[in-house]
């Protein structure tokens, strides 16, 4: 693969993670201030400054994103019903899984291969 590739999975990586942190910011005019929707909110400012590294060439960037989709996944796994899903929580865990294995792809490619 090239590296015109790999940057381009990098690029495609940090625009969900832009949009996932602009729509968990904006949880906060659609929902009532509690402390789930907070968090999220934190959530959200995180992904929306690891969308900026996530512009850049750093590997420990990668190793951050894959940390923290994890644990906004884990965390909002937990809220899960599977009687009546949320089309907002459905689309972050939809959005953490693709940013998640686009990272551990592109770690492996710069790890194994003469790429970025």
């Amino acid at each position: 693969m090239p590296i015109h590739a790999t940057r381009r999975l990098r690029s495609l990586a940090a625009t969900l993670m832009l949009l996932s942190g602009i729509s968990h910011v904006a949880q906060l005019w659609f929902n009532p201030l509690d402390t789930p929707v907070l968090i999220s909110a934190l959530f959200g400012m995180m992904f929306l400054l690891l969308s900026l590294g996530l512009s850049g060439q750093s590997r420990f960037t990668l190793w951050i994103t894959i940390f923290a989709v994890i644990l906004n996944g884990i965390s909002g796994g937990t809220e899960l019903d599977m009687q009546h899903v949320e089309p907002v929580l459905a689309w972050h865990l939809a959005v953490d899984l693709v940013v998640a294995l686009l990272c551990v792809y592109i770690l492996f490619r710069t790890r194994y291969s003469e790429m970025d």
